[in-house]
């Protein structure tokens, strides 16, 4: 990961002159940065379009290869191409070259506000997890289409794996707080308790395409409908990987320290179901939710405390809008600590 702010105006012009010598690039009028995040930096250009400039990984599964991420971004937006789920590719560079370092994508702009989890969001919301969810049962929309993206297997043994990792450096670190070890502790142990209900993902099958990083940010809702962005951490799996992620309460927190109503939580649910218009994978998600659905929840919340031991300083030194708004998070993230991980015992405390 960087140890210090990117050179923003520097990209902008290396990245521009680029696309003036690209012939699959035209128009290239008001080009500016348009987000900029821990993995890419966004432009805008010619009021349509998008160029997604790959600069970091956070992503363990490309080995901090970051020249990855685009092509397995590239694949996934090309599987689901037409479906109007996300970005259509327009262009891609996905080799560096020696005028411009980095990789990226050209895609269009999609219209639209980031989800802010009212009813009538969330309905959109339901109603695109379940259209990217059903989309393997078309026989135009084959998981053999997506050979660079990681099969999840045993996903309950995998999260919980992953967030035992991933709290590692809180749990050793001498500036841990002994009452957030112990709750991370308990959380885990309890965890560890529903393991033995993995094998119910196997007797009712259903794989997909399943996102996995719905942070509000991630969606871009308008009238018509609520698409997806930022497909990093894709991978094909359990769909209870995107309900758990969706619903987790440390994900929802990140909007404003937002907490899901139970009547809203029930109501989108209620939503997706509706939206798969099949009883038979309705029953099959219903399965994978009851014993997988928490985890996501348990390693958002390990990832957490995690992170505020390895989160990189970059963030304190850059005073871009979206970095100065990740500190802040980051520093929130510690005092919502004990209800977030109330509300995720309380799931946990479920019966499957």
């Amino acid at each position: 990961m960087p140890t210090h702010p990117l050179d923003l105006p520097s990209l902008k012009q290396a990245l521009e002159a680029h696309l003036c010598q690209t012939s699959a690039i035209s128009d290239l009028n008001g080009l500016h940065v348009f987000a900029h995040g821990e993995a890419n930096v966004i432009f805008r250009f010619a009021q349509t379009r998008l160029v997604r400039v790959a600069v970091n990984t956070p992503n363990q599964r490309f080995g901090g290869d970051v020249w990855r991420v685009t092509q397995f971004e590239q694949d996934i937006l090309r599987y689901l191409a037409g479906t109007g789920i996300g970005h259509e590719v327009q262009a891609a560079h996905v080799n560096p070259t020696p005028d411009f370092p980095y990789t990226y994508l050209v895609t269009n702009y999609l219209e639209g506000v980031p989800l802010d989890y009212s009813r009538s969001h969330l309905h959109a919301c339901a109603q695109t997890l379940a259209q990217l969810h059903r989309l393997p049962r078309s026989e135009s929309y084959t998981l053999d289409r997506l050979p660079n993206v990681p099969t999840i297997a045993q996903p309950l043994t995998l999260f919980y794996q992953e967030a035992k990792d991933y709290a590692q450096p809180y749990l050793e670190s001498s500036h841990a707080d002994p009452e957030i070890v112990e709750m991370i502790r308990v959380v885990l142990d309890q965890a560890k308790t529903r393991l033995q209900s993995e094998p119910l993902l196997d007797n009712y099958p259903h794989r997909c395409l399943v996102h996995g990083d719905h942070t509000y940010e991630n969606w871009v809702i308008n009238p018509q409908r609520a698409h997806l962005v930022d497909w990093e951490w894709a991978e094909i799996g359990s769909p209870a990987g995107d309900l758990g992620h969706f619903l987790s309460p440390v994900t929802i927190c990140r909007r404003q320290g937002y907490a899901l109503p139970p009547a809203d939580r029930a109501f989108f649910l209620q939503s997706y179901y509706a939206a798969l218009e099949d009883s038979d994978l309705a029953e099959r998600v219903q399965r994978h939710f009851a014993a997988f659905g928490v985890f996501p929840a348990v390693r958002s919340l390990c990832w957490t405390a995690g992170y505020w031991i390895t989160a990189n300083q970059w963030y304190a030194e850059a005073d871009t809008p979206n970095a100065v708004d990740r500190v802040r998070r980051l520093q929130e993230s510690r005092q919502q600590f004990p209800s977030l991980w109330q509300a995720v015992m309380e799931w946990l405390d479920e019966a499957i």
